[in-house]
């Protein structure tokens, strides 16, 4: 390591990969039954990496976990020393062992799913005010725009409980992001499914797709980096 390089963390291991080897540039630093595979870095080059820096940095993670299982970090998971990371690891060791258990020999699948306009509800005498007075307008436009969120909301349940029964018994747990783009209702779910279970996942929904309301895309396999949460947070507040 050169004077001004750091460890960037990339994934937690409780096995080295099947060969014993990890990829070119990355190294693994061991505590009690915990693997903690950095590469050395320069934190200035870190903090303005591009896309290719970026997609270089997935691939390795990716690479690692088509070979055992593991928790992998967010990009920029940079620490002051080696020691530092070691005390993390051992700090956080029965908490990192329970999250491997957790994720073993699984895959991220994801659905990213826009989904149909629900068509308008209008209150009756709330168009255009109801010739009530002075802000009354305002108020019915708030009320609208509430009332639309709230059918755009149930309309996510709805294609959510739908592709639930689709994939019922394929999968571990579920995460779910949702939100607007262009004015429409995007729902992003998130599915820890076994690895052996991962080609009948996408079976299952390519088999039924009007099933699935909207216009969809399946994204993945991927390591499970929406089911670690903020651990690479927590573990950098306590470096």
């Amino acid at each position: 390591m050169t004077v001004d390089a750091r460890p960037m963390l990339h994934c937690i291991l409780r096995d080295r990969p099947r060969d014993g080897a990890l990829p070119d540039g990355l190294r693994g630093l061991e505590v009690d039954g915990l693997i903690a595979v950095v590469a050395d870095v320069d934190p200035h080059r870190i903090r303005t990496a591009d896309s290719t820096r970026l997609q270089t940095y997935a691939d390795l993670v990716a690479q690692i976990h088509r070979a055992t299982p593991l928790i992998p970090m967010r990009f920029g998971c940079v620490l002051g020393c080696d020691d530092a990371v070691r005390t993390l690891l051992a700090g956080h060791r029965e908490r990192l062992l329970a999250m491997l258990d957790r994720l073993d020999d699984c895959v991220e699948l994801g659905i990213r799913l826009l989904l149909p306009t629900p068509p308008d509800e209008d209150t009756p005498g709330t168009a255009d005010g109801g010739g009530r007075g002075p802000g009354h307008g305002h108020l019915a436009a708030i009320r609208r725009r509430l009332d639309a969120e709230a059918r755009a909301t149930a309309h996510a349940g709805q294609a959510r409980g739908a592709i639930e029964r689709v994939v019922a018994g394929l999968y571990r747990d579920l995460r779910q992001e949702f939100g607007q783009i262009g004015g429409r209702s995007l729902l992003s779910l998130y599915f820890l499914v076994p690895r052996e279970h991962s080609e009948a996942f996408v079976e299952a929904l390519r088999a039924d797709p009007a099933a699935v309301p909207g216009a969809g895309l399946i994204t993945g396999p991927w390591p499970p980096y929406n089911f670690v949460g903020a651990i690479d947070d927590d573990l950098r507040s306590l470096a």
